[in-house]
């Protein structure tokens, strides 16, 4: 797995909208945190807020967009404007290649975790992380995450200690105990679920499984995790870590609920209450690199957490700037 380099303040930085149109507004807050609290020079096309229904633009544009955005030199990590819908449109003609030779890191969630399977797939570590027009809104302690993973600063985990800033995350209640390790994939259970049988479905042979939603019925969720077994997808998870379900509850059943059942029934560790998803409060992770789970069973300290081990293993050519 290939790790994108970190970042520095001053880096330029390329802004692209790949799924859905946004609001302006929003966008703009996003870009202020970037510019103001991160310290990058965000860059982005003069026709980025275009729109074709219910797409930021013709698939056209947004894929001359993203490959603007990987040939750009300077340019040290990609931000997504929004999710919504789009990305598996580009997916037959997205090339991870100049990314694996160059690597550079993509940062969002949602629609973008097509993006992400594509690249993690291929080899490419990313960043599920807030969308610009999310980040606007984000409490600090989410930008301090974000801040840590990829300007970096962050101690190594700690497996018996709380995370910290861009070292993991905690989560608030264990499912089935124990503890697993491999590579953290996954994102949004919707575009998991679209995305099988697919040549671009992650491989979950091994990985932790991260999942989320939003806006979703209980039995939608239901459904979705069903193929998802019936397809082969979930045989050899290591672990699953379950973030938020937004919206996702209906006519008194709650969707985590449903989630956290289905998940279950796998016979690995599972924790659920990361703060990961479609709430303000959405912690950025790394996709495709190495992590732990460690969900305590009865008797055991400390709460549920994810730690980012692999994300800080950056040794010799994979890091290279």
């Amino acid at each position: 797995m290939r790790l994108p380099p970190l970042l520095r303040r001053g880096d330029p930085v390329r802004v692209i909208a790949p799924s859905s149109p946004f609001e302006p507004e929003l966008l703009a807050r996003g870009v202020a945190v970037l510019r103001d609290r991160l310290g990058l020079e965000p860059r982005m096309r003069a026709d980025l807020g275009a729109r074709a229904r219910y797409l930021a633009g013709d698939d056209a544009r947004r894929l001359e967009e993203w490959r603007e955005a990987v040939a750009d030199p300077d340019a040290r990590a990609i931000f997504c404007a929004r999710g919504g819908f789009g990305a598996s449109r580009l997916l037959p003609e997205v090339d991870p290649a100049p990314l694996l030779e160059r690597p550079k890191v993509l940062v969002g969630f949602s629609d973008v975790c097509a993006l992400h399977a594509a690249l993690n797939r291929a080899g490419l570590a990313t960043v599920h992380g807030p969308v610009l027009t999310q980040l606007g809104r984000a409490p600090e302690a989410a930008v301090a995450q974000l801040e840590a993973l990829l300007l970096g600063g962050a101690p190594r985990p700690d497996p018996w200690a709380p995370p910290a800033a861009g070292a993991g995350l905690p989560g608030t209640a264990t499912v089935r105990a124990g503890r697993a390790a491999g590579p953290l994939l996954g994102g949004s259970l919707t575009l998991l679920a679209h995305l099988c049988g697919t040549p671009f479905a992650p491989r979950l042979d091994g990985a932790l499984l991260l999942l989320e939603d939003v806006g979703e019925k209980p039995y939608r969720l239901d459904r979705y995790l069903t193929q998802l077994r019936l397809a082969g997808a979930l045989d050899g998870v290591a672990g699953v870590a379950l973030g938020h379900f937004t919206e996702c509850d209906a006519a008194g059943v709650r969707g985590a609920d449903v989630v956290r059942e289905r998940v279950a029934g796998l016979g690995v560790p599972v924790a659920e209450g990361f703060p990961v998803g479609h709430e303000d409060a959405n912690f950025s992770v790394p996709l495709g690199a190495r992590a732990t789970l460690v969900a305590p069973g009865p008797g055991e300290e400390g709460a549920p957490r994810l730690l980012f081990d692999g994300w800080w293993a950056r040794e010799g050519e994979g890091a290279a700037r």
